[in-house]
């Protein structure tokens, strides 16, 4: 499973666009639909409207990273009423991938105990 440093940024294009687009294509989308810059420490991934293939893009050091994955059965979720870019976490790129409902996952809160009794 591909997994992302912590400091990397993974935003999740939520409207479907023309999978046949290849890096050139992802990067002016970031650039002229999601107005962010293609080689800031960030994964920019995006989904077709059949929803059975994904791709993210990632600047790495001195080129691009081109990630693709074509599910041979089932459809990917996505939020269907969020119009705008949404953040997730490597956990929750995981789980899309895994073909998951992503965005209804929901991880407790990290707990400080100060009195175990």
């Amino acid at each position: 499973m591909i997994s992302v440093s912590d400091d990397i940024k993974i935003l999740v294009c939520t409207q479907p666009i023309d999978m046949r687009k290849q890096i050139n294509g992802l990067i002016m989308l970031v650039i002229d639909t999601l107005k962010q810059n293609p080689q800031s420490k960030q994964m920019f991934v995006f989904f077709g409207k059949t929803k059975d293939k994904v791709k993210a893009i990632l600047w790495d050091t001195n080129g691009f990273i081109l990630l693709y994955k074509k599910l041979e059965k089932e459809k990917f979720v996505f939020p269907q009423h969020i119009h705008s870019p949404i953040e997730i976490t490597n956990d929750l790129l995981q789980a899309l991938l895994r073909g998951l409902d992503f965005y209804r996952i929901k991880q407790h809160p990290d707990l400080n105990i100060t009195q175990y009794f």
